[in-house]
């Protein structure tokens, strides 16, 4: 600071930047001072209040005074020829000024340090840069890095059981899939692309997996954990997740047991059949090691291409009828209370859909009537009636252009106009179709002002809502040919607005609501044309309602894929049954109708007919509905036996005539010709149906109740007089043993006593006896004393009980001879009535009735 430096008048301005850095100058200007620094150290030392022995002008000076001449200085308030610490102005904003910027470095110094010190948890990585080279430091670590180094934090590459991550090396560029459970720290040069759950398949499930590019198709069978591998890419993929009950040239179908045969039929009209009773037979597209080795046999097979299984329509009298069976109700045909509201589509799928949401308008193809152009509306809205303004339509099943999928549609081509009027009927909407193109011509289908759905220059999948909602020059479902399954709104949120499949492809929300919907009314948009479904709402339908939706429309084509529906000509009042496997085990029909006996007397007839198809090949070529031939045919046959019989002969002989018409339809040809087996006829019940002959049974019937009540009540009467004396019997024998036993039991117990007392008697005798044998050698006189000793005892106890009140005497003179004498008190006598004494005068010791007076008198 003593030094003229060149950039001296720099570090002045400098320090005349503001108050607080000239008072750190001050400071420092002191420091430098030779007389300044006694006064800082004592000031550093604690000592308050104290003056120090210093030399110059600061002697005896207080910190507290020299921080305020500090000050002072640095606010400027002394003169600028001021001379401090031997320094004049100029010298000292040189001092502080390098004091300052020597400070300032060593705190930038001291930060970019404690910036390069790093600690690293036990699942962190620290990724450094050294050039062209990157270096991983693993955790746990603490130190210092160099800090002009560039560095990156991260975690280490934590998986769980369900998870896969994609991993890049930036070094070669290439892909490694790190599958999980997974704990590991990744290297320098590798980055985690993308991390994703596996897909899960259960045993009977699989994916189809399409690739967008190429149109190529892989299937993956469960049950495992599906994920990417290196060559994959999802999101170039459509991943399509099905159950295996649904049949297509990727699933394979099991037949569970020897009873079931199926019957599938490919696009040229061949039929064949698959049979589980012999699996042994080698079929077409027989799955490896297909044969069962169960007991019950089985056989499995894959579904061969263009091929479809036979759905069939038959009768069902599976279960017993309600009511007086002459109606009965179509169950897969939900009908209305209104005529307008029958509907006439018997598919499966369609019949069992229930919407969470109700739809305003839902038309099946399958219930349009060309004749009178009506649509059957299943929605709450109206019926669509004069639905075609020009040219002619065709419902069927089979259109020109190869789809994957025969569905019932209305078909058209370039020279027919549909209206469908204000099918949108509020500026909120959702409308789902199941459309596709079905000629050469493919322009537009569903059109409006400014408006498209589904179909659009020949592309599929694609929408203009007012605005393009959704890109317009790539098909989203290919071939072109095929159905295209889509829903879309006017608003909700991107891309989930409008849903192709199982694709998200909405682009844009909201658009305009079209006055009315159109087939092929602009000339220059027209197509040929299949349409099997369209659903609408009054309403932005949410995220889930909409693909509940879109779930039965891929349902509906699933199904389509796999079965073929058979023609059916049954009533819409028959109650019927889909058959996709033939069940060749016997099976009941449940029968309810009135018949007539040949005194013309009506009876409601109830039973059961028992049944089997025992050559599958000649059912289906035979009839198209098995149970609902067996049916009417044992119909027939039990009116014509019960007609010419009798109601009373029908009565006494029913086991009889039901036998003897079975026996005689069972070997007829009807049967044999559709390969089934009629097996048994069964009467449950029969009932007359009028009134006289109600009356007259019931007549006949209450006599015979009667008869056997009276039966019964007497037998009833004698088994329970039977049963009372077979009871009196039996109590009287018991009472006879109780008898006995008690008398056994008594005597017994009375000798056990005497034999106990006579012993116990004996023993004392025997031992007092040896006693006193050595001083009454005689025997005769130990047993008299012996007595003597025994009376004495009994008088004791006789006196005891006398004194203590526990007995009573009655002392009787003239039958004890006795005579009552006191004893003599202090010399003078009692009277003679007071004393106790014989009245012979004289007392005789051996006498008992004495001695119990010599032994009072002792007392």
């Amino acid at each position: 600071a003593q030094g003229h430096l060149p950039w001296a008048r720099l570090v002045t301005t400098l320090a005349s930047l503001g108050g607080p850095l000239r008072v750190l100058g001050s400071c420092w200007r002191f420091s430098c001072c030779e007389s300044a620094q006694p006064w800082l150290r004592g000031a550093l030392s604690g000592s308050r209040g104290q003056g120090w022995s210093t030399s110059g002008d600061s002697r005896g000076k207080s910190p507290r005074e020299v921080l305020r001449v500090a000050t002072e200085s640095a606010m400027g308030l002394f003169d600028d020829d001021d001379e401090v610490c031997g320094m004049d102005t100029g010298k000292q904003t040189i001092c502080v000024g390098c004091t300052g910027c020597c400070s300032v470095i060593g705190f930038i110094t001291f930060c970019v340090i404690i910036s390069a010190y790093h600690h690293l948890g036990p699942d962190e990585q620290l990724v450094v840069r050294r050039g062209k080279i990157y270096v991983a430091v693993n955790g746990p670590w603490s130190g210092q890095m160099n800090p002009f180094e560039s560095k990156t934090r991260r975690q280490a590459l934590k998986l769980e059981a369900t998870q896969y991550a994609k991993v890049l090396d930036k070094k070669t560029n290439t892909y490694r899939v790190v599958v999980g459970p997974y704990f590991e720290f990744l290297k320098a040069d590798e980055n985690v692309v993308d991390t994703s759950e596996k897909i899960v398949l259960a045993r009977d499930e699989y994916v189809v997996l399409i690739n967008k590019l190429n149109g190529q198709e892989r299937v993956v069978k469960g049950p495992m954990m599906l994920y990417e591998n290196v060559t994959d890419n999802f999101k170039a993929m459509r991943l399509v997740k099905k159950i295996a009950t649904y049949l297509d040239e990727e699933t394979a179908a099991v037949i569970a047991n020897k009873n079931t045969v199926l019957v599938v039929r490919d696009e040229d009209g061949r039929t064949q059949f698959y049979d589980g009773s012999n699996p042994s037979t080698v079929v077409a597209f027989q799955c490896p090691s297909a044969a069962s080795s169960e007991p019950g046999g089985g056989l499995a097979f894959w579904l061969p291409p263009y091929s479809r299984i036979i759905r069939m329509v038959w009768s069902d009298y599976s279960t017993p009828v309600e009511g007086n069976g002459t109606t009965i109700v179509a169950s897969s045909a939900v009908a209305s209370a209104s005529p307008r509201r029958r509907r006439t589509s018997r598919n499966i799928v369609v019949n069992k859909q229930i919407f969470s949401s109700t739809p305003q308008m839902w038309l099946v193809a399958g219930d349009y009537n060309k004749d009178t152009k009506l649509w059957i509306n299943r929605g709450s809205g109206p019926n669509l009636t004069n639905l075609v303004t020009k040219g002619t339509v065709m419902v069927s099943s089979s259109v020109g252009g190869g789809p994957s999928a025969n569905l019932m549609s209305i078909n058209g081509n370039t020279g027919t106009t549909l209206s469908f009027g204000n099918l949108l009927a509020s500026s909120s909407w959702t409308i789902c179709s199941l459309t596709r193109y079905a000629g050469t011509t493919r322009r537009e289908i569903l059109q409006g002002t400014d408006w498209f759905h589904g179909h659009y220059g020949g592309h599929t999948g694609v929408a203009r809502y007012g605005l393009n909602s959704t890109q317009v020059l790539v098909d989203v479902v290919e071939p072109t040919l095929e159905w295209v399954p889509m829903c879309g709104s006017s608003g909700g949120p991107t891309p989930d607005n409008i849903l192709v499949g199982d694709e998200a492809v909405g682009e844009k929300s909201g658009g305009s609501t079209p006055s009315g919907i159109y087939v092929n009314q602009n000339t220059l948009s027209t197509s040929d044309f299949a349409i099997a479904e369209i659903i609408t709402w009054t309403k932005v339908l949410s995220k889930d309602e909409k693909q509940e939706a879109m779930d039965y429309l891929m349902e509906r084509l699933d199904d389509a894929k796999t079965y073929m529906d058979q023609a059916s000509s049954l009533g819409e009042k028959t109650q019927i049954r889909y058959v996709t496997a033939i069940d060749t085990r016997m099976q009941r029909s449940f029968y309810k109708f009135e018949v007539r006996s040949k005194d013309n007397v009506k009876l409601l007839l109830e039973g059961t007919v028992y049944w089997a198809i025992k050559d599958a090949r000649r059912a289906v070529n035979g009839t198209a509905d098995p149970e609902g031939d067996v049916w009417f045919r044992a119909r027939s046959t039990l009116i014509g036996a019960i007609s010419a019989v009798n109601v009373n002969d029908f009565m006494q002989r029913l086991n009889t005539i039901i036998e003897d018409a079975f026996n005689a339809e069972k070997g007829d040809t009807f049967y044999s010709d559709r390969g089934i087996e009629l097996i048994n006829l069964d009467v449950l019940s029969y009932t007359p149906m009028d009134s006289r002959t109600i009356k007259s049974l019931n007549t006949l019937i209450k006599t015979k109740t009667e008869r056997m009540v009276a039966l019964g009540k007497q037998r009833t009467e004698n088994e329970v007089r039977a049963l009372k004396i077979d009871g009196d019997v039996r109590l009287a024998a018991n009472k006879t043993q109780l008898i006995e036993a008690q008398a056994l039991n008594d005597k017994l117990e009375a000798e056990t006593r005497g034999a106990t007392e006579g012993g116990r008697k004996a023993t004392t005798i025997n031992e007092f006896l040896n006693g006193v044998k050595y001083i009454f050698p005689d025997t005769a006189k130990r047993v008299k004393l012996y007595r003597e000793h025994i009376i004495r005892n009994a008088l004791a106890i006789q006196t005891q009980h006398l004194f203590t009140g526990k007995a009573k005497v009655f002392l009787k003179p003239k039958g004890q001879n006795l005579t009552l004498m006191l004893p003599t008190d202090v010399g003078y006598a009692l009277p003679d009535e007071r004393r106790l004494k014989t009245k012979t005068g004289a007392s005789n010791p051996a006498n008992p009735s004495s001695a119990m007076a010599r032994h009072v008198h002792e007392l």
